[in-house]
């Protein structure tokens, strides 16, 4: 019988902690950190073991996820005072979930590699619902063969797993896909806007859409993800990290510069969503 797998999982969010409760129920001994206590304490009291920080759970671990929401919080994972290059074994592999950008993973895995550790590339999306499901998809870059080995791991919490090629194209591929799931969100709630404000019920802009061309998988889940995304598009205070869907429409352009891209669509989408005027319009119960 092959020994099992020691599996660290470093941010316990809302799609760190169902991987990492995922990993548990599938028998994987699982080790956890984050900076709050409350998460690692539940999963601690379903199985997990509790560490006080990425380096002590690179101690223990054949395959570290970190799963941290931006890159400063991801360079302070890897190489922060208690950061995993402290303590990481040689051989041990390490899986980048967050969206950080190509270039900055690719500057990752090479310090990574003087540990003689690999790194893959493994940019998610599908959400809290599919990561209770256990049904994420990964985009991944990497080596196949690194790939292959954590191939059981990945398993056990995502259902759609694709190699998009080398170290960074992944991240790549995700930044991509985030362009078309903004402009999809920004496009619904622009169209049931103007239905609305026409007189048209909320639901039944929703069973017309969903009939219809226009309908998607962002409206598909839209009674459980619509008011996060909603959330993402309001005004903040200065000096607050931006959520998630527009700090990727950010790095989506600045790769496109870089490789002499025009993407007016994204541009106009990012700009858009930076004036915190697409949220509100709609019946908040959709």
């Amino acid at each position: 019988m092959k020994p099992r797998i020691h599996v660290g999982v470093i941010g316990l969010g809302v799609i760190g902690y169902p991987i990492a409760k995922r990993l548990v129920e599938a028998g994987f001994r699982t080790f956890v950190f984050d900076v709050r206590r409350e998460p690692v304490d539940q999963l601690q009291a379903l199985g997990a073991l509790a560490c006080n920080s990425s380096a002590e759970v690179a101690t223990h671990s054949d395959v570290v996820i970190s799963l941290v929401a931006d890159e400063p919080q991801t360079l302070e994972v890897i190489s922060g005072k208690l950061g995993l290059l402290s303590q990481l074994k040689s051989g041990t592999i390490l899986m980048i979930g967050s969206t950080l950008g190509p270039e900055s993973v690719v500057r990752l895995a090479n310090s990574v590699a003087q540990k003689a550790c690999v790194t893959i590339d493994m940019p998610i999306t599908g959400g809290f619902v599919a990561a209770e499901k256990g049904e994420l998809t990964l985009m991944l870059g990497g080596n196949n063969t690194v790939i292959e080995t954590v191939m059981p791991v990945m398993q056990a919490f995502a259902s759609r797993i694709i190699r998009a090629g080398d170290i960074g194209a992944g991240q790549s591929a995700k930044l991509a896909h985030q362009i078309v799931m903004g402009i999809n969100i920004l496009g619904l709630l622009e169209g049931l806007a103007l239905g609305v404000a026409s007189g048209v019920a909320p639901q039944v802009m929703r069973q017309i859409l969903e009939g219809g061309l226009a309908n998607s998988q962002v409206l598909q889940v839209w009674d459980d993800m619509g008011e996060r995304w909603k959330s993402m598009l309001k005004a903040q205070e200065g000096n607050v990290p931006l959520p998630n869907l527009r700090k990727d429409f950010h790095s989506a352009l600045q790769q496109a510069q870089e490789l002499g891209l025009d993407l007016p669509l994204a541009t106009l989408g990012s700009r858009l969503a930076d004036t915190a005027k697409a949220t509100g319009h709609e019946d908040p119960s959709l």
